[in-house]
């Protein structure tokens, strides 16, 4: 039995549903998903979004929205969780557009990030369409480097840098941490199959845009010695987006994660280093669903907020796209609060 497992099946939860209605408060940015979180060193909160309605005459309705961009950000005046937002995107309130954007056809979802040396690492993932399976695939991934990440949104500046082969593993889709030398950013084998890795970066050729010398999590050492994929070196199997954090009371490292498609739920894993060994995964919430169209992805915790419970946030979305369009109770991203407590 893996170390780890009896302790994750031990530890008692308790989950409570929380009022999103933090999100649902400008009359232009009506809903998005992503929803990954950074705190700065102002104390405030940065969030991620990816897809996002934008209602251009700010009538405060998503029906009224006639324009879906790919993705925007969110400051957040404190780590308090019910502190007001201000949500930021390229272009103007009439004409929106990305807050991050790439040359050509394709486009970014954001992934995760970091503060670094005072300086914010977010990577992206590269994201084409395609005329088969569900319409879109990750082919590529960046890092963006904001070097005055303290100032307005609207002043950053912003330099990215493509990331090089990876074989299909999009590094930064998902959880990225830091020690006293280097950033470690978990990366999800694309398309579909979803085999989870760890590869790190020394700090100061991270923040100087240099990504030619990323290390993999291989046959238990760390090496850039890597020609293929190493497949016998997955962690384990994830979704594209899931949250990685360190908890100082239980002393582990937890692992947050939706898991199947629809009506999917929401669980952990844990363990005592990144590396590895985790858990066998622990369900401890199905949300939901109203629409038999309707279905769970992207659930993430934010360990940011001091609220005597882990804030987990997850989305609900519709494959009726008109349905999306006219319920404002789905596509803002939901919270739950959850609780962890051992056995004595």
């Amino acid at each position: 039995m893996m170390p780890g497992y009896i302790l994750a099946q031990e530890l008692k939860t308790a989950v409570e549903e929380t009022d999103n209605d933090i999100f649902k408060k400008d009359d232009y940015w009506r809903g998005a998903d992503g929803a990954a979180t950074i705190e700065l060193s102002s104390g405030k909160v940065l969030w991620l979004f990816s897809d996002t309605f934008i209602d251009q005459n700010g009538t405060g309705k998503r029906s009224d929205s006639k324009k879906m961009i790919r993705n925007s950000i969110a400051i957040q005046d404190s780590n308090t969780l019910e502190s007001q937002l201000t949500y930021y995107f390229k272009g103007t309130k009439h004409k929106p557009s990305g807050f991050f954007k790439i040359p050509g056809k394709n486009w970014v979802w954001t992934g995760h990030g970091i503060v670094v040396m005072d300086k914010l690492v977010i990577f992206l993932f590269e994201e084409t369409s395609t005329n088969t399976g569900i319409g879109f695939e990750a082919v590529g991934w960046y890092v963006v480097i904001i070097e005055n990440p303290s100032d307005n949104p609207n002043k950053w500046r912003i330099n990215y840098y493509k990331g090089p082969k990876t074989y299909g593993v999009i590094v930064g889709s998902s959880a990225v941490l830091q020690d006293e030398n280097y950033v470690y950013a978990f990366g999800v084998k694309e398309p579909a199959t979803h085999e989870t890795y760890l590869l790190r970066f020394d700090k100061t050729n991270l923040i100087n845009g240099n990504l030619s010398n990323l290390e993999w999590w291989t046959n238990n050492t760390w090496t850039d010695k890597v020609f293929k994929e190493p497949k016998s070196s997955s962690l384990f199997n994830s979704q594209t987006e899931f949250s990685v954090h360190y908890d100082k009371e239980l002393k582990k490292f937890i692992q947050i994660q939706t898991y199947g498609f629809g009506k999917a739920s929401i669980g952990y894993r844990i363990t005592d280093q990144l590396y590895g060994p985790w858990s066998e995964p622990v369900i401890f919430y199905t949300p939901p669903l109203k629409d038999e169209e309707e279905f769970v992805y992207s659930a993430k915790a934010h360990p940011e907020y001091k609220s005597g419970g882990l804030i987990v946030t997850y989305n609900i979305n519709n494959r009726d796209f008109g349905k999306l369009l006219n319920d404002e109770e789905i596509y803002f991203p939901k919270i739950i609060k959850l609780t962890f407590e051992k056995d004595k």
